[in-house]
C-alpha cells in the first residue's frame, strides 16, 4: 500500500496541532510500522479462502515488540485472547500461529480503520490523547487511501452472508456512520443496523457476543 497520502495527512495534522517538531521522528516509526503491518495483513488475507466475519478494529499498538494480531511472534492481548477463541470454538489452541490459523479457517478477518500505529511510547499522540473530533478527522481523511483500499482487497473474498462487527463499542459509536456507508457502498452489508460490537466493560471481548456471531 502507498503511504505517501497518509504521510501528508499526518504531517498536516501535526502542523495544525502545534506538534510539527515531533513529526519526522514519529513518522520514521509510523511509516516503517505501516509497511510491516500491511505486509502481514495482506499475506494473511491470502490464507483466507472466504471472509465470513469482518472484525473492525482501530490500529495495532505495534511498538518495539511489534504487537499485532497477525504477528505470530507476539502474544495475544486483551484485544483478542487465545482463550476467547477457544471458548467460541470449544477447542484448545496451541500458540499464536495456531490462533491465526483457526481465525483464517473460519473466515474471520480483522481490519483496522486507521493506518497509524499510535502508542504512548513511539508517538507524541495516541488514540486516547487526541479528541474525538481529531480522531474522526484523522480517520476520515485517510479513509480513501487506507480503509477503502483494504475493503477493495477483501471484496473479492467476502461471503455473500458476511457479518461485520466492531471490536469496541466506543469505536462503533464514533465511526458507525462512516464505516457503515463504506460497507454498504462495497456491498458488504445492506444496513448499518447489521453492524454490532463484541466489547464488554474493561476492554475485553464479550465471549458470548462473539459466539453468537460466529455461527459455525
Amino acid at each position: 500500500m502507498d503511504y505517501s497520502r497518509c504521510k501528508q495527512i499526518l504531517h498536516d495534522f501535526y502542523s495544525e496541532n502545534g506538534i510539527i517538531d515531533r513529526f519526522e521522528r514519529n513518522n520514521l516509526y509510523l511509516e516503517k510500522a505501516f509497511h510491516e503491518i500491511n505486509e502481514m495483513w495482506f499475506r494473511n488475507l491470502e490464507c483466507i479462502k472466504e471472509v465470513k466475519y469482518l472484525m473492525i478494529a482501530e490500529a495495532p499498538l505495534w511498538g518495539k515488540d511489534k504487537s499485532y494480531i497477525y504477528n505470530p511472534e507476539t502474544k495475544n492481548t486483551s484485544f483478542f485472547y487465545k482463550s476467547d477463541l477457544e471458548y467460541v470454538l470449544n477447542i484448545q489452541i496451541a500458540d499464536k500461529q495456531d490462533f491465526i490459523n483457526y481465525c483464517n479457517e473460519i473466515g474471520l478477518l480483522i481490519i483496522d480503520i486507521s493506518p497509524f500505529a499510535l502508542n504512548t511510547e513511539d508517538t507524541i499522540i495516541n488514540y486516547r490523547s487526541i479528541s474525538a473530533s481529531q480522531y474522526r478527522k484523522l480517520v476520515k481523511n485517510t479513509f480513501p487511501f487506507y480503509f477503502e483500499q483494504k475493503l477493495k482487497a477483501v471484496s473479492n473474498k467476502k461471503s455473500d452472508s458476511i457479518k461485520a462487527f466492531f471490536r469496541y463499542a466506543r469505536v462503533k459509536k464514533r465511526f458507525l456512520p462512516l464505516i457503515s456507508e463504506a460497507l454498504i457502498d462495497y456491498h458488504f452489508i445492506k444496513s448499518a443496523n447489521e453492524i454490532s460490537d463484541i466489547s464488554k466493560r474493561g476492554w475485553n471481548v464479550d465471549k458470548n457476543k462473539i459466539k453468537q456471531l460466529l455461527v459455525l
